[in-house]
């Protein structure tokens, strides 16, 4: 008898579905972010600091802080959108991609986000130091995710202005170029690096055909393991007939 999924259904919030695993998500982000609001204002500032994303820290082997970073956000308003947010694609992309999935695809995205981001502070001194923190560069890539599985669903940007697909791709692009003039590009990496591997992951075509060409390449090797004993035979160099028929 197979084990129940964990993460598999739903509970009901306000008249909504929500599945367990963004239900957990935005747990996690509501919790911690109070958590480390509460600490930051009491003196305990190493809660918030010791789960932002900072280069320097994680190539000195603080590796945890490639998946922390995500969970905590200090701005009341941005907590509120973010948790919806999180609501509002995370349930359709959970619907589409099965619980495990869509769990794995946000850890996943978190962390190359991190690693990417420290690979490109190896050549900027102020991104070196740069503490990053908060779920808005994984939801400006779920949202490019969402756009790109619903290419004919509308979504109101500010509850006005209805976009969908490429126009929604563009315009969470656009934003994040915009709000990176206004605020520092070094505070946006994050963002641009997420919005990127978003829109690499939903290439379905890209993303087959390399799946494709690394399940042959492995069994390949595997084949080539299992015939490495056999030889060929020169049969022309023999005068007795031949011991094999093909």
């Amino acid at each position: 008898m197979a084990r129940p999924n964990p993460l598999a259904g739903s509970f009901l919030v306000l008249g909504s579905h929500v599945p367990k695993v963004v239900g957990l998500l935005i747990g996690l982000t509501l919790g911690a972010s109070i958590v480390g609001a509460v600490g930051f204002r009491n003196g305990l500032e190493t809660v918030v600091q010791s789960a932002a994303l900072i280069p320097a820290l994680v190539l000195h082997g603080q590796a945890w802080r490639l998946f922390t970073w995500v969970f905590f956000e200090m701005d009341p308003l941005g907590l509120v959108f973010a948790c919806l947010a999180l609501f509002w694609f995370g349930r359709d992309l959970t619907m589409a991609w099965g619980p495990a999935r869509f769990l794995m695809s946000y850890l996943a995205l978190a962390g190359l986000t991190g690693v990417l981001v420290c690979l490109l502070a190896l050549l900027s001194p102020s991104l070196m130091v740069f503490p990053h923190i908060g779920p808005w560069p994984l939801v400006s890539g779920l949202i490019i995710a969402w756009a790109m599985l619903h290419p004919h669903r509308d979504v109101f940007v500010y509850f006005v202005l209805p976009l969908r697909g490429r126009s929604l791709i563009y315009a969470t692009v656009g934003g994040t170029l915009l709000f990176a003039l206004l605020g520092g590009v070094v505070r946006y990496i994050p963002h641009f690096v997420a919005e990127g591997l978003a829109l690499l992951y939903m290439r379905e075509p890209f993303w087959e055909n390399w799946l494709l060409k690394l399940r042959y390449s492995l069994k390949t090797r595997a084949w080539r393991r299992r015939t490495s004993h056999l030889r060929p035979v020169d049969r022309a160099a023999s005068d007795e007939p031949p011991k094999w028929l093909h």
